[in-house]
């Protein structure tokens, strides 16, 4: 919602599409939907990392509509994204904003 109210703010409301790598907190999705964003996944690599490179071509495809992207940190793998300072860059090189899940003692 703050996200939301941002883009708002910035006379730009048609940013609906939610960014969730699939090592992220099942809520985040849930909670993108419930406040009416529309969630694109994104895929981890067999380390549970999340894929940079794909970070980059949703963030291009969606670049009018792109809100965020919703990140946990460790991942639910518990993983600290080596990329997450890139993935950061990238969303917000797009307009979108970074929500970050720390909801565990590791964050």
């Amino acid at each position: 919602m703050a996200i939301r109210k941002y883009h708002e703010s910035q006379g730009d409301s048609r940013r609906n599409i939610c960014l969730i790598p699939h090592s992220a907190h099942g809520t985040n999705p849930a909670t993108a939907v419930l406040c009416g964003m529309k969630v694109i996944p994104v895929n981890c690599d067999e380390k549970g990392n999340v894929i940079v490179k794909e970070v980059e071509e949703l963030a291009a495809k969606y670049s009018k509509n792109l809100s965020c992207i919703m990140i946990t940190y460790p991942s639910t793998h518990g993983v600290f994204e080596s990329g997450v300072r890139e993935i950061c860059d990238i969303v917000h090189k797009y307009g979108g904003q970074v929500y970050m899940d720390g909801a565990n003692l590791n964050a």
